[in-house]
């Protein structure tokens, strides 16, 4: 029998998807908070990419038995759902940027682009290759790779559905649903097989290839949810049934407390077993005949999706406000995170109700009847943020492409200390000998000292020798506090690892809260032992997450440890922007000599006064 001749069965709407969605959007937003807190939050976009799959496939299929699908009004509806809401969130971040933090949005142009024409997440893949870029670029649309992969997807999806539609009708329903599904299946092996040890991992998270399985179960289960007949159930399946739902809704929250998106099973099997949760969890919630749907819809449960119904939104706003927060130093205020969602929801209010009336015409309503309180929020946001708005298309349409920065000069320094690093390392080590031969027996003894680090230490160098003569150095771009372990090896085995170490790793990512890193972290101290004294330089990243996190943690592991001492760079530099270069972290000629002193002044007070046991 022809698809176009059989019947629609069963109801349009769905019920309990929003509460779905709440699920989704509060593990993202605490996750964008807190990533050392809730560090598996990031797996909401998995569940959103399904829900988006399955909606999709399920509304399409049901407009075409319909006989109401038409690729125009499909485009048109989708153009008028996401392009409102993303344009006033965009132009008003940029306007609202280009005032009080005017670097953040100096070269928007090219992002702007990206997000507008729907391949920011390839944009940010190529920002990301590029560990200069990647530090000069930090943005408050970081997080809008997401809506790259959803408007790519949403582009090809007529394709995709005329295929399962053309399959369908030649040779049944089963031989489209097995495409679609050996898609899925074969975008889920992308990631695993990409994946390496110790990779950075931005490639596999943002990629469209490695992400679109998730939008393609969804569509799946949309496709077959249309025509599946659904039977009555037998007790102990529906027992069954309802038990499974409060455990997969259990099991989705753990994993965003345990799920660390730094660890290799996520990408070898994590991120693929929880989306296969999500869809069954969805399968479950959209059955009406476990009544889960219907009871979140009920009156007094139905508030538990009002949050899913604003996500879009929420979404939208999160990390501008986020960003604006951390950039302008917000989160020392007492209940900042408070203040940060209260932001997000009045703001994802307003643009709704902005987005609603450009799109209708029509301004608020309810049953009918033009609410004056309503109108009066409206408006009260609305003039201030028009101006906004202006200034943000001005901002945009003045944009360099390129941010200016000294990344340029930077690289060379850093080149060239590396390439001179053995050599110089060869020199210091004969040099301590001497240095410790003639060295007067009250004097504190600096000979020798090994120094491992990451770009910011290699960068300076040159002034770590000159007031430390004699001192090994190991540092190297983009190091991980896992790389410290590796470089201390080394030095033992070259025997040049002294007495007094100083460590300046932690700018390159998070250590609080991601157990390989701690563990990295503790192996690093165990190794060196409790005779030697180390010399930790905390961190100055302030566009960075994970700046206070790790300093915290920094500063805690030194009371923990009497033998190790913190070097506060972070409280000298905070003062002295003026000694940092274009990207805000590496310090220019200037800072490079302020931060060899501080080392030196700080092991010379130490080791001249050590602590009493």
């Amino acid at each position: 029998m022809s698809l176009f001749g059989r019947e629609v069965a069963g109801r349009r709407h769905i019920d309990g998807l929003d509460v779905l969605r709440t699920l989704a959007i509060v593990g993202v937003t605490l996750f964008h908070m807190f990533p050392e807190r809730l560090p598996g939050g990031y797996l909401g976009v998995s569940l959103f990419f399904v829900l988006t799959g399955f909606l999709l496939a399920y509304t399409s299929k049901r407009s075409w038995l319909e006989h109401r699908f038409r690729v125009k009004a499909y485009y048109w509806k989708r153009i008028k759902r996401i392009y409102p809401s993303l344009f006033i969130v965009l132009l008003t971040t940029i306007g609202v940027f280009s005032f009080v933090l005017p670097k953040a949005v100096a070269a928007i142009r090219p992002e702007f682009l990206s997000i507008v024409l729907g391949y920011n997440n390839w944009w940010q893949i190529a920002q990301n290759a590029d560990y200069f870029t990647r530090l000069t670029n930090a943005s408050p649309f970081t997080h809008l790779w997401f809506m790259g992969i959803e408007m790519q997807y949403y582009l090809v999806w007529p394709l995709l559905f005329a295929l399962y539609a053309f399959l369908d009708i030649l040779a049944g329903r089963r031989a489209g649903l097995a495409v679609l599904a050996l898609l899925a299946l074969g975008s889920a092996a992308v990631m695993p097989m990409m994946y390496e040890p110790d990779m950075d991992v931005t490639r596999l998270y943002y990629g469209t290839d490695t992400r679109v399985y998730a939008l393609l179960f969804g569509a799946v289960l949309g496709l077959w949810w249309v025509d599946h007949p659904r039977a009555r159930l037998g007790k102990y399946r529906m027992l069954l049934g309802y038990l499974a739902w409060p455990v997969l809704v259990g099991a989705s929250i753990a994993a965003y407390f345990l799920f660390d998106g730094q660890s290799a099973y996520v990408y070898e099997w994590g991120m693929l077993a929880m989306t296969a949760l999500f869809c069954v969890l969805l399968l479950l919630t959209a059955d009406d005949r476990f009544f889960v749907g219907a009871a979140l819809e009920s009156p007094g449960l139905r508030w538990l999706g009002w949050l899913g119904k604003r996500s879009f939104g929420i979404y939208l706003w999160q990390y501008p406000v986020i960003y604006l927060f951390a950039k302008l130093g917000w989160t020392q205020l007492p209940y900042y995170a408070a203040l940060e969602i209260a932001a997000i929801l009045v703001l994802t209010i307003w643009s709704d109700a902005l987005a609603h009336v450009i799109t209708s015409r029509r301004l608020p309503a309810i049953r009918g009847r033009h609410v004056v309180t309503a109108c009066i929020f409206l408006m009260a946001f609305t003039l201030p943020g028009l101006a906004l708005m202006g200034f943000g298309g001005h901002a945009i349409a003045v944009s360099a492409d390129q941010k200016v920065s000294d990344t340029g000069e930077l690289q060379e320094r850093l080149a060239a200390n590396a390439a001179e690093q053995q050599a110089a390392n060869d020199q210091a080590a004969a040099e301590a000998a001497e240095q410790k031969a003639a060295e007067d027996e009250a004097a504190v003894d600096l000979s020798g000292v090994a120094c491992i680090g990451d770009s910011v230490m290699l960068g300076s160098s040159g002034e770590l020798r000159k007031v430390l003569p004699g001192c090994i150095i190991d540092a190297e771009v983009s190091r991980y506090v896992g790389g410290g372990l590796d470089a201390a090896k080394e030095m033992a085995a070259q025997g040049r690892l002294g007495k007094n170490v100083v460590i300046a790793l932690g700018t390159n990512g998070p250590i609080a809260g991601y157990e390989k890193y701690e563990v990295q972290t503790r192996a690093l101290l165990e190794y060196l032992g409790p005779d030697r004294h180390i010399f930790w330089v905390n961190v100055y990243c302030p566009e960075l997450s994970w700046q206070q996190t790790n300093n915290d943690y920094l500063a805690n592991m030194a009371k923990d440890h009497p033998n190790v001492t913190i070097v506060d760079w972070y409280g000298l530099v905070s003062k002295h922007p003026e000694w940092l270069g274009g990207d805000g972290i590496h310090p220019n000629d200037e800072g490079t000599a302020a931060y060899a002193k501080l080392i030196h002044d700080t092991m010379a007070e130490t080791l001249a006064h050590p602590a009493a046991d």
